[in-house]
């Protein structure tokens, strides 16, 4: 309790604040030196000689490294451990430290010349990260130690020298300018260590360089990229005649990307001006459309945080000057930019799975108006940060680009470990570390005028061709801001001179690369700190962010690199960070419930970040159901799996139930986004499937069951899903929901149907018809993917067929598919479709089957339904072939049997092997068919046999 010290009344404790933790992350260089053969001296000089000896030791060591800029940490014994990086960092620190080593064992030699006493010392110098904090409490506390494995390196290191020697990790070695000569010594195994290091002798400092910069630019020059700029214009030459194309620039962060599109925008002057740009960042990943929603509201002009009538008003305005006023893509775009009026809501509810379809349409309508007249030119920048919707609409904008009398060119960038552009791969550059020469161009252009030449000798030395590290560390030059250990590490050194702003830096890493300012305000205020306008004005001065929105009033900020963003984040402790994400966590609802509504996936990050688990899944449960309103179906699969990171550090009572439910959700995701045999949706239902049996909760039971069986009959293991089947008919004795029986019955139908089981089959599936009830069953369309009655029908008609009953298999199918047309159910219809397709087939009507398959496709392309897709591709092109177009029908039967294969999808697989075996007959065809036989034996696939046997005939001599 506090009291007045004027009244003694007692005061009111202040409001609870997210506190500072005492301990940072740093860079540091370590530097352990220890006297050879101390245990000897102490033998033979008097102990009043000893400690002469030492003092005058542990003094010039002292001066060594003080005089460098470094600190004593310890002093054991005749061991001497020194750190450069803290309390403040310098970008030179390991330069400095090799410099004090070098005057230890000078001063040292010097000791042993005046006493006469036979004095050796071994020195050792390391580079690395540690945790620099306050270790205990009261008399035995120790203000700055250093936790990490680095001072434990440089001293084993040390013991490995020789006397008189000064050994240097290759982590420090990296550092070091030019100037000082190594002498290697290989991979040293160090006792304790569980790997070995790599080490050298220092030698000695040579001379500094006397080369003179060259005069400084306004901004530098692009150097070493000709060859990829090359590319880049014979792409327009290109697209200016009509054959437009995307290319794609790889690399790793910091070698161009960005800057070898800025020059070459420039170069093509008032097209590159108007090009549209898309930028992607870090986060953006698990929210649909996220980057192609932040460029439309820029091109809007859209004010931020608007009301939806201004909004609505921008919007309108500006599809009405490019041309989309009153079109079909009016009001997917007002919802995505969540401006739409009721009447344009429910248009976009109504559209149900096309959502999705329908909002990437409308984007990609959106890009092209905004290219306006000409030669157009897109850039998407950093497109491994993209959502799955957003690379699906580069995608298609790539496809138009590359169509007849495109005059188009769409430019990428990527780093090398993200997301691609899907399906083929456009023409890729890919760049590498600049040579010593273009470094130096590059360095002499970046430097002020009359930066050290010595100084932009050790940039060049350590940057190691990376572009962005060149560019930074010379703009400095005059600073004395030579490259450090790393970026991170100069990022430590630019924050700690700037000591008012570095922990509003280090809070806003926190919420992201880009954050809002009134965000960041709030945030500030609820952590503790000072309000946040000086500090951001003085981390945009000295150019570590770029504000956001109108120069005079600032409504956002952003790191100038991402990589800026992630050191200033790297600084914080683990323990911090979680402190800071909870705190903006329980502020975003309060404060920012627009924001939550719209992007549940950004609480949800926040909160696991934080260590609220439960609320982490909660949230990301909530951005799943999101993305499968808007038939975002791979961003809900993204959510459901960062939810499952969180699973492990629930409590017991909660975890199996919470990771049933979210790899049921999983599986059912990936299912519509990519088919039942997809590995993924296997493990999921695994899974969820072991937790049902710790929960010993039946329905859950029954539930993953389905999904294994379903899995298994998919992946053409008919045999293994049948016994699952067998399992859950066992489970449902007694049972006399009809739902539940319906749901037990019908696959059990699918099963014996693949395996043969005719007439069991059509019993089974009778009994589904006989349990169907429309109302109480609707739901089920949507929690298995189609509706019951409609796949019995389609079933039975496969059934009647391999009985001999004709027409009543094409009664059943002419059932199935009018069903399915009058629920208005694309899945459910295309079931319907792919069976009779297969029935057409069955019969040999070719033009039946050639006019299901041809609208199962068209009805599979809208919705995203990759399966689908594929059997149609299958069967339509087995008809093309019969009718006559034998070779665009074999090359389209081939493509959708591969894609097919490639989900993992085995059922079709002997059928379609027969079916491309007719077509091809000769040696290839009698491969394809003993191919068919063996899938089909090892499976249990029964209903291919007939196919494949009169394939066989055909081929008999």
């Amino acid at each position: 309790m506090r009291f007045c010290g004027a009244c003694g009344v007692a005061l009111r404790a202040p409001a609870e604040t997210a506190a500072p933790e005492a301990g940072e992350r740093r860079p540091v260089t370590v530097l352990f030196a220890d006297l050879v053969g101390s245990s000897a001296l102490a033998a033979r000089l008097d102990p009043e000689d000893l400690r002469d000896l030492l003092l005058a030791y542990r003094e010039a060591a002292a001066a060594a490294v003080t005089g460098q800029g470094g600190s004593l940490s310890q002093h054991q014994g005749d061991g001497i451990l020194a750190r450069f990086g803290f309390p403040v960092a310098r970008e030179d620190d390991a330069e400095r430290a090799l410099r004090a080593a070098l005057g230890i064992a000078r001063a040292v030699a010097a000791l042993r010349a005046r006493l006469g006493l036979a004095l050796e010392v071994r020195v050792a110098v390391h580079s690395g990260i540690v945790v620099v904090a306050t270790l205990g409490h009261g008399v035995a506390s120790e203000p700055g130690a250093m936790v990490g494995e680095v001072t434990t390196v440089a001293a084993r290191l040390q013991h490995a020298a020789g006397p008189g020697e000064v050994w240097v990790s290759e982590a420090t070695r990296r550092l070091a300018p030019r100037r000082f000569r190594f002498a290697p010594r290989g991979e040293v195994a160090l006792a304790g260590l569980p790997r070995p290091v790599l080490a050298h002798r220092l030698e000695d400092e040579l001379p500094p360089g006397l080369a003179a910069p060259g005069p400084a630019a306004a901004g530098p020059p692009l150097v070493g990229r000709e060859d990829e700029l090359r590319g880049l214009f014979s792409a327009w030459r290109d697209a200016e005649a009509g054959a437009g194309t995307a290319v794609m620039i790889e690399a790793e962060p910091g070698h161009g990307k960005t800057r070898l599109f800025e020059e070459f925008r420039a170069r093509i002057g008032a097209a590159g001006e108007a090009a549209v740009v898309v930028a992607c960042s870090a986060g953006d990943e698990a929210s649909a459309f996220r980057p192609l929603i932040a460029w439309l509201s820029a091109a809007a002009a859209l004010p931020p945080r608007a009301a939806p009538d201004e909004a609505r008003g921008a919007l309108a305005a500006w599809l009405g000057r490019h041309g989309l006023a009153g079109t079909e893509h009016a009001a997917p775009l007002a919802v995505l930019l969540h401006c739409a009026t009721p009447a344009e809501a429910a248009e976009m509810e109504a559209a149900g799975r096309r959502r999705r379809r329908r909002g990437m349409a409308a984007f990609l309508a959106a890009l092209r108006a905004g290219a306006g007249p000409g030669t157009a030119l897109f850039v998407a920048e950093d497109i491994h940060w993209a959502d799955d919707s957003t690379l699906a609409v580069l995608r298609l904008l790539a496809d138009a680009c590359a169509a007849r009398d495109a005059a188009m060119l769409l430019l990428l960038t990527r780093r090398p470990e993200g997301h691609g552009l899907p399906g083929a791969a456009p023409l890729t550059f890919r760049l590498h570390p600049l040579d010593d020469a273009a470094a130096r161009r590059l360095a002499a252009a970046a430097a002020p005028q009359g930066a050290d030449p010595a100084l932009l000798a050790g940039i060049i030395a350590r940057a190691g061709g990376v572009p962005i590290f060149l560019v930074e560390a010379a703009r400095d030059a005059q600073a004395d801001c030579a490259l450090p250990l790393t970026l991170r590490a100069g990022l430590t050194a630019r924050l700690d001179a700037l000591p008012e702003a570095k922990p509003l830096a280090q809070l806003a890493a926190v919420i992201g690369r880009s954050f809002r300012g009134d965000m960041i305000a709030a945030l500030a205020e609820t952590v503790g700190l000072p309000s946040a306008r000086r500090p951001l004005r003085r981390l945009v001065e000295v150019g570590l962010m770029e504000p956001e929105g109108p120069p005079e009033a600032p409504t956002g900020y952003t790191f100038r690199h991402e990589l800026m963003r992630d050191m200033a984040y790297e600084t914080l402790l683990r323990s911090r960070r979680a402190t800071l994400h909870l705190a903006l966590a329980r502020l975003l609802p309060e404060r920012f419930a627009d924001l939550v509504d719209q992007r549940p996936e950004l609480l949800a990050r926040h909160l696991a970040a934080g260590g609220a688990a439960a609320e982490a899944v909660a949230a990301y449960e909530r951005a799943a159901a999101r993305a499968m309103r808007a038939g975002a179906h791979g961003e809900a699969a993204g959510h459901f799996r960062a939810a499952l990171e969180q699973v492990p550090k629930l409590p017991g009572p909660v975890r199996d139930a919470a990771e049933a439910r979210l790899q049921v959700g999983l599986a059912a995701q990936i299912t519509v986004a990519r088919g039942n045999a997809v590995p993924e949706v296997g493990e999921a239902f695994a899974t969820a499937h072991a937790a049902a049996l710790r929960l010993d909760d039946r329905q859950l039971l029954l539930r993953t069951l389905r999904g294994l069986q379903t899995f298994h009959l998919v992946r053409g293991s008919v045999r293994e899903g049948h016994a699952i089947g067998e399992r859950i008919m066992a489970l449902m004795e007694g049972e006399r929901d009809g739902a539940a029986l319906l749901q037990a019955h019908r696959p059990f139908g699918l099963g014996l149907l693949y395996l043969g089981r005719y007439r069991e089959a059509r019993q089974h599936l009778e009994r589904v018809l006989a349990l169907y009830d429309p109302a109480r069953d609707e739901p089920h369309r949507f929690d298995y993917g189609s509706d019951p009655a409609v796949l019995a029908r389609a079933h039975l008609g496969w059934a009647h067929w391999f009985e001999g009953d004709a027409a009543a298999a094409f009664a059943a199918d002419a059932a199935a598919v009018a069903a399915a047309r009058g629920l208005d159910h694309a899945h459910s219809l295309c079931f319907a479709l792919a069976f009779r397709c297969a029935l057409a087939q069955f019969a040999g009507r070719g033009d039946e089957c050639l006019a299901a398959a041809g609208e199962l496709g068209a009805v599979a392309a809208g919705h995203d339904f990759a399966y689908w897709s594929a059997w149609a591709a299958i069967l339509e092109g087995w008809a093309r072939a019969r009718r006559g177009e034998r070779a665009a029908g074999e090359a389209m039967l081939r493509r959708g049997l591969e894609d097919y294969r490639a989900m993992g999808a085995g059922l079709l697989l002997p059928y379609a092997l027969a079916l491309l075996a007719s077509l091809v007959l000769g040696e290839e065809g009698g491969a394809l068919l003993t191919e068919a036989e063996r899938l089909a034996e090892a499976g249990g696939i029964a209903f291919s046999e007939s196919t494949v046997a009169a394939a066989r005939a055909a081929l008999a001599p």
